[in-house]
């Protein structure tokens, strides 16, 4: 016993990062300030009080991240006590979340962008705040792109749900983003020059398909295709090189070891 005690302090000792302390105090102070503050809201000292402690459960950080969301949602005239539930729960999260829901919240909601109604830009910011700063890059420049007259210029709501779809598909450490993936292969689709020339809704048809199967799915229809189309090689139409292309790059995804596919 006296063994794996002196192991464990040890342990604790060489590696104090694995248990780091709580700084709630300051989060505490920090959010019941603010509170009092909020003169047009007018919290009493028990009602901050109470909130502030709820807040200080995210530790580090929390503070911010309730004060940011708080904000935004009451200037964006959500009740206090939506406003409040919603603010609490991204302060328990991490700052890469927070910052993907006031972004995206912001894309969703603002009249220059999206103008979605408040519950739909809500549904939206909360289906896309999880961690990974790729969430709101990605969203931003996908909305961007398909409001532009040379992206897409498609109507806000199938941009809003075009936009989070594709998102979705990112991962971690990836080293493209999903943006950047999708209008790569978006625009050689519909390209005069290497492309096979299609119209940009028949382009989008085809990217998102092979989106579906792999964001990575570019890397083998675009050489794909190129090589269908090569007098060198199959000499292909158009039309039939595409369809080699689509075949090919549906093999992005690698099978299942046979182990796994039990």
């Amino acid at each position: 016993m006296h063994i794996i005690l002196g192991f464990f302090c040890s342990f604790l000792l060489a590696a104090p990062g694995a248990l780091a302390a709580c700084d709630a105090y300051k989060e505490y102070v920090t959010a019941y300030n603010y509170l009092l503050d909020k003169k047009a809201i007018a919290f009493t000292k028990d009602q901050a009080s109470r909130t502030a402690f709820a807040v200080a459960k995210g530790c580090d950080g929390a503070a911010g991240r309730f004060i940011r969301v708080f904000d935004l949602l009451i200037n964006a005239r959500l009740t206090l006590q939506e406003s409040t539930t919603i603010a609490l729960e991204t302060a328990q999260t991490g700052d890469d979340s927070a910052e993907n829901f006031v972004e995206v919240f912001k894309a969703a909601y603002l009249e220059k962008y999206l103008d979605l109604s408040l519950q739909q830009a809500l549904d939206l910011a909360r289906s896309l705040s999880g961690e990974g700063p790729w969430i709101r890059q990605d969203y931003v420049k996908l909305v961007d792109f398909c409001l532009a007259k040379k992206g897409l210029a498609l109507p806000k709501p199938a941009c809003a749900n075009l936009a989070r779809d594709l998102t979705l598909m990112g991962e971690p450490e990836q080293s493209r983003s999903v943006a950047e993936r999708f209008v790569e292969l978006l625009e050689f689709l519909r390209s005069n020059k290497d492309g096979p020339q299609l119209t940009t809704s028949d382009a989008l048809a085809v990217t998102q398909e092979m989106m579906a199967i792999s964001p990575d799915a570019g890397r083998n229809f675009i050489p794909g295709y190129q090589f269908a189309r090569d007098k060198n090689q199959l000499g292909l139409d158009r039309s039939k090189a595409v369809h080699f292309a689509r075949q090919l790059a549906g093999l992005t995804r690698s099978p299942a070891p046979p182990s796994e596919a039990k």
